[in-house]
């Protein structure tokens, strides 16, 4: 790993795995906008079997490379890479993602602006420009049957929900209550205080369960629409539908046992997860 300067103010983490297809123009993007206020990249591979770790090595051989054996899952690899990093702010990025001309001095700036701030994250778009919702209230006991990746969902099922899992977009600097961790701007210190990901989480709801840690500690988290960046969702690594689709939903339950600890979560909630997860494997369902 190459020497990084001692006055870094943003570390950009990058945890890969098998991200070949995508990762250089991550990179390049991320190298424009760290160099543009000051900072460092760090990627973790995740032990990846294509070449990701070559293509690194040869386009950026300056940049904090940390290979693993094995894949660890992404909050601990991000957990590790943080405490590498130098820089008083990490931006946490996946692989499949770049950003907008400036959108990293945006995330910057509102972040110092809002005094209150746990974290900021950025407006994501599709591949075709659409937006792409990040952002969503916390799961309950009723909101997760009818989230975007419920069969139940209101596409399917017309049901009036008393509260929404999924956000919509925001035209201004709006406080969410828990977004997505795929372009999230916290300082290292917070994000070391408040324990970091929680290493349960193999993939995904690590970034939730941050979300309601940081509420939990008196800070928000804040959407930064001007702050863009175009996501070409599910490309980062090569998992597999139905791998992805297990990891969400274990991590679903593991987040209600968490955070609701009794019989529902015990009981029911695993049986309902499990049908959900056999009709969507099965019939190749895709509510979104």
């Amino acid at each position: 790993m190459s020497e990084l300067s001692s006055q870094i103010t943003v570390s950009a983490i990058v945890v890969t795995y098998n991200s070949a297809e995508n990762i250089i123009a991550c990179l390049n993007a991320l190298r424009r906008e760290v160099d543009s206020i000051g900072g460092d990249i760090i990627v973790f591979d995740n032990g990846s079997g294509d070449d990701t770790v070559q293509m690194i090595k040869k386009e950026y051989p300056d940049i904090g490379l940390i290979e693993s054996e094995q894949n660890l899952g992404f909050g601990m690899a991000n957990n590790m890479a943080v405490k590498m990093a130098r820089g008083e702010y990490i931006l946490f990025a996946n692989p499949d993602m770049i950003l907008d001309s400036g959108a990293l001095k945006r995330l910057f700036e509102t972040f110092q602006n809002q005094t209150l701030a746990g974290a900021v994250v950025a407006r994501l778009r599709n591949a075709d420009s659409s937006f792409q919702p990040t952002c969503r209230n916390f799961p309950n006991f009723y909101n997760i049957f009818f989230s975007r990746g419920s069969i139940l969902n209101h596409k399917v099922l017309p049901v009036k929900s008393s509260g929404t899992y999924t956000l919509g977009d925001f035209d201004k600097i709006s406080e969410v209550p828990a977004a997505s961790a795929a372009c999230m701007l916290m300082k290292k210190a917070f994000f070391l205080k408040i324990g970091g990901f929680d290493n349960r989480f193999f993939l995904f709801m690590e970034d939730t369960d941050l979300s309601l840690r940081i509420k939990q500690a008196g800070k928000k988290v804040y959407f930064e629409p001007n702050a863009g960046a175009l996501h070409y969702w599910g490309r980062g690594s090569s998992i597999s539908r139905i791998r992805r689709s297990w990891y969400h939903h274990l991590s679903v339950w593991k987040y209600y046992l968490k955070h609701h600890p009794n019989g529902f979560s015990l009981l029911f909630l695993p049986m309902a997860l499990l049908v959900n997860f056999l009709v969507r494997s099965l019939f190749r369902y895709d509510p979104n």
